[in-house]
């Protein structure tokens, strides 16, 4: 081994062998590493493929899978017949390492607004696809003139504008859950909301109790905070119950996350047992719920109701926002809380946001009412049609994967036979189809096999991105093959 290897071995690849994972991921990750603690410097080129191999121990069918997991990532240009390089980085690149959330963002970047935008399908995206679907408005969705906005004075209110809580009031109260406008804060969505709730809750250390897999929103706003995450399993009929109570147990005064109306992503519905049991866990230990609502109203199995929700209990927090159900692009969530905390939260929200903007709000207003009954089942009925053909569509190309079948919101969960998802998301973006690896939804580390699909595209869009899957799944599965 020459001087060149032995420092490549020895420094820039030195302990790739402890790390968890595949052979190919270890060294991915280790040389990704040196680059950021700028062992490696820009336009560095990486030793050639077979003589690093044969110096690690591995093939070369390896090498060249960690080489291509850098080269997805951003990180190294392959030059064709010139060898591997260190791509430079902006001067304002400070964490050049993508994790599974940033190369999802990238992936939707590289595609929004580009000429071949059109032709890429995502799937990570777990909301309606356009408009096409939103109630009827009499007079329209906005006002028709200037004039038509003095009644909203400046313009600025803190909590909302007064029409919109009153209409969401009234939405929550259908769905079971009694509410009053002054309970309410309207939020630029869900994360939004949850970014406050949490800021006002979570000080560093604090444990956080959420199923895994869990909404990565969540994931990361709790982390952002500091929060000590612990996952909990998630079935069928929604979060293990005895689980919670078993990590309540051992924490003080925890926080615990339940989206009981339709669990992001496996779109399970919390049963009307396990809300008993998690309202019991929350009184024996102190411990504070926060309720995501957000998929509440989108349960698609005609046979089964959800449990009423856990914010029927003042002592429960909840939050929610109106993408899944119109659309992604009004950013309108919202929390409800007690009074002493909402006014906590208000304070909270005006140091970084005066109020939420006027013209979204005014939509939200306008649609809630006109999404009645009828509208509201043929929305379900359309969603049930679709998740049974992407269910089907894969139960028939993809047999290996084991999906569950979703009993509420806009998206299903599925397994893959292998130890991670990320890299074949990588690859299935080439492919023209968008996923969301599993690592973006785990809070434990016992996750990352799985993919979200969205099932709100159309059913024709449905057929091309399983297409498409397939093709990308039939290219993974060769190089796993290769690599071995």
């Amino acid at each position: 081994m020459d001087q060149d290897f032995r420092w490549w071995v020895r420094i820039a690849l030195d302990g790739w062998r402890e790390r968890s994972g595949p052979r190919y991921r270890r060294i991915a990750a280790t040389l990704a590493e040196a680059m950021e603690r700028r062992l490696v410097d820009a336009r560095t080129r990486l030793p050639a493929e077979r003589p690093l191999a044969d110096a690690l121990g591995v093939s070369r069918g390896t090498l060249v899978r960690a080489y291509d997991e850098l080269a997805d990532a951003g990180l190294v240009e392959r030059r064709q017949g010139a060898g591997t390089y260190v791509r430079p980085r902006p001067a304002w690149t400070q964490a050049p390492v993508e994790n599974a959330a940033s190369a999802l963002l990238r992936h939707r970047l590289a595609h929004d607004g580009s000429a071949h935008s059109g032709d890429v399908i995502d799937l990570s995206l777990s909301v309606p696809a356009g408009v096409d679907h939103l109630p009827h408005v009499e007079g329209g969705l906005l006002p028709q003139g200037p004039h038509d906005l003095d009644s909203y004075g400046h313009g600025l209110h803190p909590a909302g504008l007064p029409e919109l809580r009153a209409a969401l009031a009234d939405h929550l109260t259908r769905l079971g859950l009694p509410t009053t406008a002054d309970q309410l804060i309207v939020t630029s969505g869900a994360r939004h909301a949850l970014s406050l709730v949490v800021a006002a809750l979570v000080a560093p250390g604090r444990t956080v109790i959420a199923g895994c897999p869990a909404y990565p929103g969540f994931s990361a706003v709790a982390t952002a905070r500091g929060g000590r995450l612990v996952g909990v399993p998630v079935d069928p009929l929604g979060v293990d119950a005895h689980a919670v109570e078993r990590a309540a147990a051992q924490a003080r005064e925890p926080l615990v996350y339940v989206d009981s109306a339709g669990h992001d992503p496996t779109g399970a519905l919390l049963s009307a047992a396990r809300r008993d049991s998690l309202l019991r866990t929350a009184r024996r230990h102190g411990a504070v719920i926060v309720e995501d609502l957000s998929q509440a109203g989108l349960d698609l199995d005609p046979d089964g109701r959800p449990a009423a929700p856990l914010a029927a209990d003042d002592s429960v927090i909840a939050v929610g926002s109106l993408s899944k159900m119109f659309w992604a692009g009004l950013r309108v969530g919202w929390v409800r809380a007690p009074a002493p905390l909402r006014d906590h939260l208000l304070r909270l929200r005006s140091a970084s946001d005066l109020a939420p903007g006027v013209p979204t709000q005014i939509i939200a207003a306008r649609l809630l009412p006109a999404a009645d009954a009828d509208w509201r089942e043929g929305l379900r009925v359309a969603l049930r049609d679709r998740r049974d053909l992407l269910l089907e569509l894969l139960a028939r190309h993809l047999p290996a994967w084991r999906v569950g079948g979703p009993r509420a919101g806009l998206s299903a969960w599925a397994v893959l036979p292998v130890t991670e998802s990320e890299t074949f998301t990588h690859l299935a973006a080439r492919y023209g189809v968008i996923v969301a690896s599993g690592a973006t939804a785990c809070v434990d580390g016992g996750h990352h096999d799985g993919v979200r699909l969205s099932f709100a595209e159309s059913p024709r869009t449905l057929e091309s991105a399983v297409d498409r899957l397939v093709a990308a799944w039939e290219e993974h599965t060769r190089r796993l093959a290769a690599s071995r």
